[in-house]
């Protein structure tokens, strides 16, 4: 008896130690986690982006979509809702309700299965944020020791706060605020009784009792709740009747999202904050262990763009309306205010749902004569008069280094002897090259870099007519050409004016500084020229009616077409082309596509929108002879613009141009002494030696361009401008387009499974240019061409390009 007895003590004993020991560790905690991962845990928070004007343009969320919110934004009714049905002793237990776990076991043990639970609002909290969600008994048990220690740091206002922000309530939503704004559309301290108890309702099982799918189960569920609130004493029998009254009525879920603002935008803008924050471990280190992309889309960011919701709209509908047929090309257009370097509107192609890659500050394409802007910059820069002369007519030259380059204007034509400011409106190709043999490649490259453009440009003359190994996109040209907007001052781009996070606490801020990098007087001189452009060169359907300059570009196979234009406030460039290959646009609405086409149109359409409230304002006026640096002074004279001499009373065109002394020309304008017109005779469809002989008869100047023409036969006038039956002031120029018969065609080599260079070799032999593109293949392709645009054996010009797609 007396061994059984010690037998005995020593069990209660053990069993002392034992319970002692568990109770140690259950309120110690220790090797389970730390309470304190909380301090350090970053709840999940959806970002917003914001537009210039505060319009939301869209939010960017991962898996859950939440904003948070403090207590005291939350209804008292909702609180009381969620505690009545999740956890009714909240405010009487430490994290562990002991007595409802009993009263959960009998229940449990009466029914022969699991009716009720007893975890509390603490240990479901700490279920979904520190432990595994493992249904074991021994992950209760953690989770019992762990809200013990989580009662005894938090008050249990905070604690009921983190919970409310952290549960998941159905159709995406992850907290009391996104939820109420979903379902009812309103904040959580807006919210009715009847509401307040669907939503605690819902969090048992949120897609089981949601009010979409199955109404009837959730107006149960939320009158349970409501006897439950009655029962608490938190509302009285007549207000649990009223609202048991009302029926659930919630915010219709759209089947489709709505399409999304400026979605090029977005991306620009997501793929900036991207480098911000890579680029920044300080900054970082504000999200603790959150990768770059989980601070965007989980980081609860405010991100202010500078984005104009109207100018956006505009920008759309200008693209839209201008390329409305099946198989038209695609269009990117950017527009940047000068003045700030703030991107107002972005296009990056004509539907975001087909293409995604963004042209308009992505896309590498070659800009054509737009690039003279910065040719025609760089030599006014370097003291060349805008009236100096050069010969027009096509040519070879040679450079120092020994290269030759031959090159010719559009359609072969020729204007013989033409100052620079003349070659500018007509867009004349060979006295640009002319220039950039006189300046030097480098001289032009580095003033276009300096003005804004950020693609590399290697140093070669051909970047006089745009043909760059680098392409350039609308983004960089129109922050380019906007530093001739703002008198030389270059301000780079913005997309984001400020970033903060949830609470406020500004981490980005952008407020760049401008730079002069060209001088005012070379500004403003450079200004008037692009200014006629548009009033009576390339530019013509760009023109709005108010102080506005310009430049067409147009790559040699139509492939790629542009405007860039600007006035004192905005600058913009578009890009017309196809996004896949470079396609010759020669017949869409059946016109050859060039930058005086449909980019000019957008442009137009564009900013006749986007400037309608805002007063003309002229471009900043240099005054000559007081610039920067000793390069000798400018004199002004009065000139006849169709002559280049000095104005008669009777001149019907005239205006100030200023040159270097010595520059200024000496002789008044011979062919406009008294008033009168002459009558322009029709000469279409005549042979072109009768045609040029019609025109000298009738005291009018030819000037000759040739195109191929499949309807007019080899020799003969096509077109001419102006028609015949009007009138023009003696000596005025008629510009005439003579028929060189129909395009030659001849088949393309098919190269597909050729090397790389007998490719080349082939296609050269043949009369074609070529441009090589690689992509991923198998072993076999490796080195070779898998695939050719266009394909082998279809009728093309000679010189077409031929693009082949290499296996690497």
């Amino acid at each position: 008896m007396r061994i059984l007895f010690r037998i005995f003590l020593i069990l209660i004993l053990c069993f002392g130690i034992m319970a002692g020991g568990f109770f140690l560790w259950f309120y110690s905690g220790f090797g389970l986690p730390n309470i304190e991962d909380l301090e350090a845990h970053v709840m999940a928070q959806t970002s917003k982006v914001v537009a210039a004007d505060g319009t939301l343009i869209t939010e960017l969320h991962g898996e859950q979509n939440r904003e948070m919110v403090s207590l005291g934004e939350i209804c008292p009714d909702l609180q009381h809702a969620v505690i009545s049905i999740e956890d009714e002793r909240f405010y009487h237990h430490g994290g562990v309700d002991w007595e409802g776990i009993i009263r959960a076991f009998w229940t449990n043990v009466v029914q022969g299965k699991v009716v009720q639970g007893a975890s509390t609002i603490t240990q479901q909290y700490i279920k979904n944020n520190l432990t595994s969600s493992e249904r074991t008994y021994w992950r209760k048990v953690e989770e019992a020791s762990l809200a013990s220690q989580m009662e005894r740091k938090y008050s249990k206002d905070k604690i009921l706060e983190m919970y409310l922000n952290d549960i998941y309530l159905g159709q995406g939503c992850y907290g009391v605020k996104k939820a109420s704004e979903t379902f009812f559309g309103k904040k959580p301290s807006e919210l009715t009784l009847d509401e307040s108890a669907l939503l605690a309702a819902i969090i048992r099982i949120p897609n089981y009792y949601s009010p979409y799918l199955y109404p009837d189960r959730a107006v149960q569920r939320r009158n349970v709740v409501l006897d439950k609130m009655q029962e608490l004493d938190y509302i009285t029998v007549n207000q649990a009747e009223e609202a048991k009254a009302k029926p659930v009525q919630v915010k219709e879920i759209p089947e489709v999202a709505p399409s999304q603002m400026a979605p090029y935008f977005v991306e620009y803008v997501k793929k900036y904050l991207y480098g911000a924050f890579a680029a920044d471990p300080a900054l970082r280190a504000k999200f603790g262990d959150l990768s770059p992309d989980d601070i965007i889309f989980r980081g609860g960011l405010r991100v202010y763009t500078t984005l104009d919701p109207r100018l956006q709209q505009f920008a759309e509908d200008a693209v839209r309306s201008t390329l409305d047929e099946p198989g038209d090309p695609s269009a990117a257009l950017c527009a940047v205010d000068p003045r700030s370097g703030e991107i107002k509107a972005m296009v990056g192609g004509k539907d975001y749902t087909e293409q995604q890659y963004n042209i308009a500050a992505q896309g590498g394409r070659q800009p054509g004569s737009a690039f003279k802007i910065f040719v025609l910059t760089t030599a006014i820069s370097n003291g060349i008069s805008p009236y100096k002369y050069y010969d027009s007519s096509p040519t070879t030259l040679q450079f120092p280094d020994g290269t030759k380059w031959k090159v010719s204007n559009a359609e072969g034509s020729s204007y013989g002897e033409i100052d620079v400011y003349t070659a500018t409106v007509r867009s004349v190709n060979v006295v640009f090259a002319r220039i950039i043999k006189d300046l030097g490649a480098q001289k032009v490259a580095s003033m276009a870099q300096q003005m804004g453009i950020t693609t590399p440009i290697d140093p070669y003359p051909s970047i006089a007519l745009g043909a760059l190994t680098n392409g350039v996109n609308p983004l960089e040209i129109a922050s380019a050409s906007g530093t001739l907007a703002n008198g030389g001052i270059y301000v780079p781009p913005i997309c984001v004016t400020k970033v903060t996070d949830a609470e406020g606490n500004v981490l980005i801020e952008n407020q760049p500084a401008g730079k002069r990098v060209v001088r005012e007087d070379v500004a403003a001189v450079v200004n008037s020229i692009l200014e006629d452009v548009v009033r009576h060169g390339t530019g013509r359907s760009a023109r709005i009616g108010r102080p506005q300059a310009g430049k067409t570009g147009t790559t040699d196979n139509y492939a790629d077409a542009w405007f860039v234009g600007y006035t004192p406030e905005l600058s913009a460039a578009v890009w017309v082309g196809y996004p896949q290959g470079l396609v010759p646009m020669r017949s869409v609405h059946g016109i050859t596509v060039y930058g005086g086409t449909f980019p000019a149109q957008i442009w137009a359409r564009f900013m006749k929108n986007a400037m309608a409230n805002i007063p003309p304002s002229q471009f900043q006026q240099a005054t000559f002879g007081e610039e920067e640096e000793d390069d000798g002074e400018w004199v002004s004279s009065n000139i006849c613009t169709e002559t280049g001499l000095l104005a008669t009373p009777y001149c019907p065109s005239t205006e100030t141009r200023y040159f270097r002394p010595g520059d200024e020309p000496t002789e008044k304008c011979q062919i406009h002494s008294k008033a009168r017109k002459n009558n322009v005779p029709s000469i279409i469809g005549m042979e072109e030696y009768a045609a040029s002989a019609a025109i000298r008869a009738a005291g009018l100047v030819s000037s000759v361009s040739y195109a191929y023409s499949s309807s007019v036969p080899a020799g003969h006038v096509i077109s001419q401008t102006p028609i015949g039956g009007t009138t023009a002031s003696p000596g005025s120029t008629v510009i005439i387009t003579v028929s060189t018969g129909s395009r030659p065609q001849q088949g393309v080599p098919n190269v597909i499974g050729m090397s790389e260079t007998s490719a080349k070799q082939s296609l050269s032999s043949a009369g074609f240019t070529y441009r090589v593109v690689y992509s991923p293949s198998d072993q076999a392709g490796i080195g070779n061409v898998i695939s050719q645009f266009p394909a082998g054996g279809v009728s093309a010009a000679p010189g077409s390009q031929v693009i082949i797609t290499v296996g690497k």
